[in-house]
Parts: C-alpha cells; structure tokens; sequence
C-alpha cells in the first residue's frame, strides 16, 4: 500500500491536496507538507480548504498558497479538473466536506492519510491510515514523504519541515498527549535538525497573543466557567454576543479548552458555542476518558479519545442543559473511575520511588 501511494505520487505532475473545515495545525500543515514537498520534486500542486487558514496559522511559509472554496470555487473546481492525483488529509468522513466541494473529488486517483480512529477509508486504491499515530503529519512523513524523497534522493525541504512539525505540536498540545509515542518524538527529532528554527515556530504556536484574546478568555473564565456538579468535569458557554461584544472570532477561544484542563480537579472539558446554524463543541480530557465516545452522544461528532469535536441542532440554551444533564448522568460514574485512575497515574513517587 505504502510503495504503491509512492509510485502513484512519482507518476503524477498535478496534485490537488484537501483537508478539513475550520482546519486546525494538523489540516494545515499536512497541506503545506505536501506542497513544499512535491513542489521541489517538480510537481504543481494546488493545497485546498473549505474555509480560510486560521490567522494563527498564517506564520507558516506558503500559507499563502492555500485557496479557500469559500473564496474561489470556480478556480479550484477547474484545478481539481486538471489533477492526475488528489489527496486527502486529516479526515475520513465523507459528510464533513461540502457536496460541491466533495465531487470534485475522485476516489480512484486519490491517495487518503489520515489518523482518526472513527474515519472510513476514502480512496479506492491507497489509504494510509494509523489511528494509533499522533497526527496525520506523523503518518504523512512517515509513511510518505520521508521515502517519497528518498526515492527521489532528495532532502525535505525546511518550509515542509516546518509544516509537519507544526502539525505534530499542535495536534499533541506540545507533545503532552497519550497519542505521544517513542516514534513519535524520534519523527520529530529528524524534523527539526538544525538549522530548523524551533524557538521561532514554538513562540507563534503556543507564546504569540493579543491583549484582547486574554481579556475576553478572563471574561469567560469568570463569568460562564461552571463545574458539572461535583464531577471533575468543567463547562463553558460561549454565546456568539459575548464574541462580538470583545471584537472577537472564535478563533480567540481556539486553545482555551486545553487550557483549562490545567485547572486542578478537571478531567474534562466542554466547551460549547454559540454558531448561526448550529451549537458545536470542543470536548479535551485527560488520562483514558474518550472524548470521542461523548461526542457521538451529540447530533454529530467524533475525534480522538483526548480530543473531540460534536455539534447540536437546537436553540443554545437547550444546548447547554442537555451537554450538562448528560455529562451528570450517563457519564459521571465514567468521570469519576476515569479520574481516579488518572490521580493513581501522577503518583509518581509510589511508582518509582
């Protein structure tokens, strides 16, 4: 499987790459990836969205050169036209793409990567897929471009190393989550040999902040930030007003569910948004909890065991109160056990000592 997505990659001159709507670091820099890559093999590739790339992601070189069907559907439709190969990264459910945007796609010419753990293969021919892998950038250099190169005998070049490293910091919160394996952390020593400027990508990521994000994250934390009853579970509504009261988007609130995890006593975080068509949520948790499962509780969702996402078709106040009612009850004999096994984890001392 693996040669066979190198050899149809080395047979094709146009590549149309896509990922995800509302794309995080891993859609963004498995794009990237791909685009600095088979570029400087001499391929033209065109890296695709459905919305935007975020502005914290927008450090990262050949940003740029992703387009937006939001913004230029007739010049990608005539891309995707042009292509001998497509990828798709970083999902694995047909229905998160929107229909115009999905049937430019064609399943026997396309090469899927992906490591979700609820995804369905998308490809026809070569799906490269490895739910125990910590980001799609982990697979993708792995199982891809590192001996696409090779074959090649050419180096990566540094803006795709940029871009792949982002999407493994990002989609670990810092090399912090359970996903984290040994091959993870040797993917990305290989990653970031020098001269790679690691100071400069780990201060957009995680150090770069306005004013204003932290005074509207204060505002929310002080104001909506509730604890479910007495479970290590915490949630926080965010009515679209308070957004545009502060100015703000919603990606100003981007990592705050992770954040708040460092609150002492939290399991789980629920953080639930007010959008015009629908209310979404972002779930984070530690130790074993499957966020994932939780989510499929919802009229959409899915993700990974520390990180999910799922969204609800009702008014946002009753939105808030079923999250709440069903965190109470169906799960909180779950959150409890879960957590407990999670502070016998951290004792690190009756461990080791």
């Amino acid at each position: 499987m693996k040669a066979s997505a190198v050899e149809a990659v080395r047979e094709a001159q146009r590549v149309f790459c896509l990922s995800h709507p509302k794309p995080d670091g891993d859609a963004v820099g498995s794009l990237l990836g791909l685009y600095h890559a088979l570029t400087a093999l001499g391929k033209q590739v065109v890296p695709v969205l459905p919305d935007p790339v975020p502005a914290y992601l927008r450090f990262l070189p050949g940003a740029d050169k992703i387009w937006a069907w939001a913004e230029a559907p007739e010049r990608i439709a005539q891309a995707a036209e042009e292509a001998d190969l497509f990828f798709c990264v970083d999902f694995g459910q047909w229905d998160r793409i929107a229909p115009a945007l999905r049937a430019l796609i064609d399943p026997e010419r396309l090469v899927w990567v992906d490591h979700h753990a609820d995804s369905e293969p998308l490809s026809r021919h070569w799906n490269l897929w490895d739910p125990a892998a910590a980001a799609t950038c982990e697979l993708l250099y792995a199982d891809l471009l590192k001996p696409l190169c090779a074959s090649y005998s050419a180096w990566l070049p540094m803006a795709a190393r940029i871009a792949l490293y982002t999407g493994l910091l990002t989609d670990t919160g810092g090399f912090r989550f359970r996903s984290v394996r040994p091959a993870t952390l040797r993917l990305a020593a290989e990653l970031i040999e020098p001269p790679f400027p690691l100071e400069s990508v780990h201060h957009y990521v995680f150090q770069r902040k306005k004013l204003a994000t932290l005074q509207l994250q204060s505002h929310l934390i002080q104001t909506r930030l509730r604890q479910v009853g007495d479970l290590p579970a915490l949630v926080l509504p965010v009515e679209a007003a308070v957004l545009e009261a502060f100015g703000a988007t919603w990606e100003d609130i981007e990592t705050l569910p992770t954040q708040l995890l460092a609150l002492e006593g939290t399991l789980l975080v629920a953080v639930i948004k007010e959008y015009p068509e629908a209310v979404r949520l972002s779930l984070r948790s530690v130790g074993d909890f499957p966020c994932h499962e939780l989510a499929k509780e919802f009229d959409a969702g899915g993700g990974h065991r520390n990180a999910a996402g799922a969204t609800l078709y009702r008014p946002f106040a009753e939105a808030v109160a079923f999250t709440e009612h069903l965190i109470q009850t169906k799960y909180a004999e779950s959150l409890r056990e879960h957590y407990r096994a999670f502070l016998a984890k951290l004792e690190l001392q009756e461990q080791f000592g």
